[in-house]
């Protein structure tokens, strides 16, 4: 049965019906991919892979990452446990409680990642919704004076493991500089990729017009009309280009249990202009 793309009702983003994610072939392989690239953000629901089918279905995409942490909830370097889950007071999974301000997954790093997939396991009865904001077409949307403010310009980007929030960054942490605006090389978009949580300052500017420029371009960025809000049910997997799209979290009871599986696929190059 052949699969169907449909496009979400929402800024970016597309449902996948009528696929079995534990068994793809080359044409699906190939629709999911083009879709991808289309639409930014894919959906799937009534999912329920074990971690080496997550592993499997993310290869459609690219080659699959090592996670920085092995969770005891999984024990594979392949598979990232999101999850507020603890045993003796100490969490068993990355990134386990609350709000999340939006970010670019590894924009810190060289080689950010290419794309993620993420499964719901246990969800609270509300909260902990995904957001997922369109960044080429919040750059196409940029005042023209904007962009050209924009043209060459690079951002230093850190990360502090653990951190949910811009202040709970320190200089201390992994740091990269990337370009404020990258071009996709598939489809020759441009994308602008600064974010909230990550981006410490535009490389050459005065200190001040810096965080002006990058909170205006951050606010502009999560504006509602450019996100798509996921409201999480289990057996969803949700897969985002991590060069066209960021993500933040919204809050969530402490007391509820929350358990996502994501599996992190690569790039074959870094940001470029």
């Amino acid at each position: 049965m052949a699969i169907t793309v449909k496009p979400l009702d929402a800024p970016l983003g597309a449902e996948i019906i009528g696929l079995d994610a534990r068994n793809i072939t080359p044409e699906d392989s190939k629709t999911i991919f083009d879709a991808f690239l289309k639409h930014h953000i894919l959906v799937l629901h009534d999912q329920h892979l074990t971690d080496a089918e997550l592993v499997e279905f993310g290869k459609c995409l690219g080659p699959i990452e090592k996670s920085r942490f092995i969770s005891p909830l999984s024990g594979r370097d392949d598979i990232m446990v999101i999850s507020n889950i603890r045993e003796d007071g100490k969490p068993m999974g990355q990134l386990p409680d609350g709000e999340m301000s939006f970010h670019f997954d590894r924009i810190h790093q060289k080689q950010p990642c290419r794309a993620a997939a993420l499964m719901a396991i246990e969800i609270p009865k509300e909260g902990g919704d995904t957001l997922f904001s369109n960044m080429v077409l919040a750059y196409a949307t940029l005042p023209e004076e904007t962009k050209q403010k924009l043209v060459g310009k690079t951002a230093l980007n850190r990360f502090t493991y653990g951190a949910t929030a811009p202040d709970m960054r320190d200089n201390a942490g992994p740091q990269c500089v990337h370009p404020v605006a990258r071009t996709i090389p598939q489809t020759g978009e441009k994308s602008l990729y600064v974010c909230r949580l990550m981006t410490d300052h535009i490389e050459g500017m005065d200190p001040d017009e810096s965080r002006k420029l990058i909170d205006e371009l951050c606010d502009h960025a999560e504006d509602p009309r450019f996100v798509y809000a996921h409201q999480w049910k289990v057996g969803d997997i949700v897969v985002w280009d991590n060069r066209a799209t960021m993500h933040a979290r919204t809050d969530f009871s402490e007391t509820e249990r929350r358990l996502m599986k994501r599996v992190t696929i690569g790039d074959d190059q870094p940001p470029i202009p």
